[in-house]
């Protein structure tokens, strides 16, 4: 069985703090979901906290896959390997290997031609920065913690894992993009995303179609003429039902909120349908991308 292993390194004599490592595990969570979700949208992962040890050096939390929620070994260890790479010192290229080498080895499920469709998977994840957002909150909580020297993740019971990220790189793996200019009060940014539609408006206005997303349910306006127009007349051949997911480019504007000091999300915007996939299609919605 899959397993996933939040692994803290502590300080030799000392104890984690009990909030940190709270905030630190329900971010790695989000992380595994939102990886999951990227690769199967249809999956619905529950993540137990299976056992927790404690000793001088270290602080081992348990997340485990049920077999059933995830039958194929293929689809499994794509999320487990993309997940333990955020976890590894390793940067740049070699970690890739070094990761599936690791994970993958004599596992007699997975063929070598298995292995070249996870790498391949896997790399996607990585380039599209999936789950980056939770994997830095996870890094910012441990950093509140000076007892925790450590943290990597690892996939068999108790085990330390290989490779362990050092305390002196959480800054730079929790670091958010250079912060605008006090006096910018918007901004935009265009992101990649897996969208499966809940409700189209099905007219040429400015009503906002509903999708679920790795945010949750959201509210997209549709600035795709194209798209629009051959779903309209019917020369993109989509009949309207349920599990259609769209591979869209989605511009997102923010607007800042002076009083919290935070940006929060104004607007969503399809400004391109990369590729359209029914509940029938069998078919790769990253293929050929």
């Amino acid at each position: 069985m899959d397993r996933l292993n939040l692994y803290l390194d502590l300080v030799p004599g000392e104890l984690a703090d009990l909030e940190v490592v709270a905030k630190a595990s329900l971010a790695f969570a989000n992380a595994v979901r939102e990886i999951a979700y990227i690769v199967d949208p249809s999956l619905s992962i529950k993540l137990e906290l299976e056992s927790g040890t404690e000793g001088s050096l270290s602080l081992n939390s348990v997340i485990r896959f049920i077999e059933k929620q995830i039958p194929d070994p293929v689809t499994r260890k794509i999320i487990v390997v993309s997940v333990v790479l955020w976890f590894m010192k390793e940067v740049g290229a070699a970690v890739l290997g070094v990761g599936v080498s690791l994970i993958l080895t004599n596992d007699p499920a997975i063929t070598d031609q298995d292995a070249e469709r996870i790498a391949e998977r896997v790399q996607q994840l990585l380039e599209r920065k999936v789950a980056k957002k939770p994997v830095q909150d996870v890094y910012r909580e441990l950093n509140k913690d000076k007892s925790i020297k450590g943290v990597g993740v690892s996939t068999g019971k108790g085990d330390r894992p290989r490779s362990i990220v050092p305390r002196e790189q959480f800054p730079e793996r929790m670091e958010d993009p250079e912060e605008p200019a006090d006096d910018q009060q918007t901004r935009s940014h265009t992101d990649r995303m897996v969208l499966t539609l809940i409700s189209p408006v099905l007219q040429k206005n400015d009503n906002k179609w509903r999708f679920l997303s790795k945010d949750g349910i959201i509210y997209v306006g549709i600035k795709d003429d194209e798209f629009l127009s051959d779903l309209l007349t019917g020369r993109s051949n989509i009949t309207m039902r349920s599990g259609i997911v769209i591979l869209a480019d989605v511009e997102i504007k923010e607007k800042k909120d002076a009083a919290k000091k935070v940006w929060v999300i104004a607007e969503r915007n399809l400004i391109k349908a990369i590729r359209v996939k029914t509940s029938d299609d069998a078919g790769d919605l990253f293929a050929g991308q």
